[in-house]
């Protein structure tokens, strides 16, 4: 049997750069339900719940109990009141060991500056402990460079020390994740990523 992705998050700022369709949202339950089975708790904001099949079938291996430890905020209005009400969460609840934003800019075009500016305040203002996990489009590459995502206002989350990920998909079904520059090769089953 496959061994199923697993990595260590603790307290890391990781920016995961998605090709269209590649399973942005899969890889963020599947470090929720990581997170969750280890003790800790997760907040997922974003402006529309996960796909209620997918997410059943990746939460599937959880109790009631560890279940209820996943919480899920509307990521609607302001960027800046959405991080004041996350960091509100992350600091009243018990155990918080990720923070998951996924679509939580616009799907193309340039990430706009009030919501990066809000973003690296939260970085700042969450636990450093806590991983937080941003799942956003990637760019379309108008230079005919041969990159296999493009990465959108990678410049700014480098100098704020965000680690850049890439997820894109390859032949025969197969997935690569892009770790700054460690790429492993996964598959997507029902229950999550699973290395080659």
């Amino acid at each position: 049997m496959a061994e199923r992705w697993s990595n260590d998050l603790t307290g890391r700022r990781i920016h995961l750069s998605v090709q269209g369709g590649c399973g942005g949202t899969t890889f963020g339950l599947h470090c929720a339900v990581d997170q969750i089975q280890s003790g800790g708790r997760v907040l997922w904001a974003s402006p529309e719940m996960p796909n209620a099949t997918r997410f059943s079938q990746l939460f599937s291996s959880l109790n009631i109990v560890e279940s209820s430890r996943f919480h899920a905020l509307n990521l609607i209005g302001a960027m800046d009141r959405c991080v004041d009400a996350i960091v509100e969460a992350e600091q009243s609840l018990p155990r918080v060991g990720l923070v998951v934003l996924d679509d939580w800019c616009s799907p193309t075009g340039r990430i706009e500056k009030d919501n990066l500016k809000a973003i690296f305040d939260l970085a700042q203002r969450i636990n450093s402990e806590t991983t937080l996990l941003l799942i956003s489009k990637s760019g379309t590459d108008v230079t005919g460079s041969d990159e296999e995502y493009r990465v959108r206002s990678k410049t700014e989350f480098v100098s704020q020390g965000f680690e850049i990920w890439g997820l894109y998909s390859g032949q025969r079904n197969i997935t690569h994740l892009d770790k700054d520059g460690d790429v492993s090769d996964l598959l997507i089953e029902e229950s999550g990523f699973f290395i080659v």
